[in-house]
């Protein structure tokens, strides 16, 4: 009997103390996440802003007010403090947003600068458990003008290469026109031409401008003068659908019935 209300009270004993240190831990107030994350780079320029989550609401009339003034952001280098404007959650327990406020157009976020985010010490949860320590989040916002910078160099480097890639090809274009003209000049050389065929000079230089000729013509005849120029133009060969007959036909010789009425003028 001794050695069972021994270990009932020590088990009970242990379950009280047990949850003292619970309530304990669960009455404290926690930040528990936050971004943008300490250190972290390249934050947005034009809505510079942190989320706060904490393990308590944060977000009764009681502590508002004292909770607004303990949040605040300063340029680093600087210590200018930006206006922000702070919009506690009521669905989600312990969330807290805090925005840079350019409602007055005096919001003026620095590019490629350091902000901190301070949460004084005076910061409480709807219980009126304080956080008790001060807390800063370090964060540096996006370059622009570098940014900015790069993306034009890309844009001369693009249209540099399209320019010269468009005047390359209209240079080979034009040698290779000048080429042709040049070969078509050089490739009969009369002389050498009289000595393999034991033709005279003249007679092969004739020739050759008679051939020009001819293929000048070839060059300036087109199919629609070509159908112009006959004397019948057969438009079954040209028209789809339609079919040539020899001779025209009364409706009667397909079978056709029809009769003409004759009108008489009355006087």
């Amino acid at each position: 009997m001794k050695k069972r209300a021994c270990i009932a009270f020590l088990t009970m004993v242990i379950m009280i103390l047990s949850a003292i240190f619970v309530s304990a831990d669960e009455g404290s107030l926690k930040l528990l996440s936050t971004y943008p994350k300490n250190g972290q780079k390249n934050t947005s320029v034009e809505n510079v802003g942190v989320k706060l989550k904490f393990n308590n609401s944060v977000s009764s009339d009681s502590v508002r007010d004292n909770n607004i003034k303990a949040l605040k952001i300063v340029n680093k280098e600087t210590g200018e403090k930006l206006p922000v404007k702070i919009i506690f959650s009521k669905n989600k327990k312990g969330l807290v947003l805090v925005l840079g406020d350019n409602s007055d157009g005096k919001l003026k976020v620095s590019n490629n600068s350091e902000y901190k985010l301070i949460i004084d010490e005076s910061f409480s949860d709807d219980d009126g458990n304080i956080l008790g320590e001060k807390k800063e989040l370090n964060f540096t916002t996006f370059n622009q003008k570098l940014n900015n910078t790069i993306n034009m160099a890309m844009m001369f480097v693009m249209f540099g290469g399209i320019a010269f890639f468009t005047i390359r090809q209209q240079k080979k274009a034009g040698a290779e026109d000048k080429e042709e003209e040049k070969t078509k000049k050089e490739s009969i050389n009369p002389y050498k031409e009289a000595k393999r065929t034991g033709k005279t000079v003249e007679e092969i230089v004739a020739n050759e401008k008679k051939k020009e000729k001819k293929k000048e013509k070839k060059k300036k005849k087109g199919k629609p003068e070509e159908i112009h120029n006959k004397k019948e133009i057969n438009l079954s060969e040209i028209l789809p659908y339609v079919h040539h007959v020899k001779e025209p036909r009364p409706i009667s010789a397909a079978g056709g019935k029809y009769k003409r009425a004759e009108i008489k003028s009355g006087k």
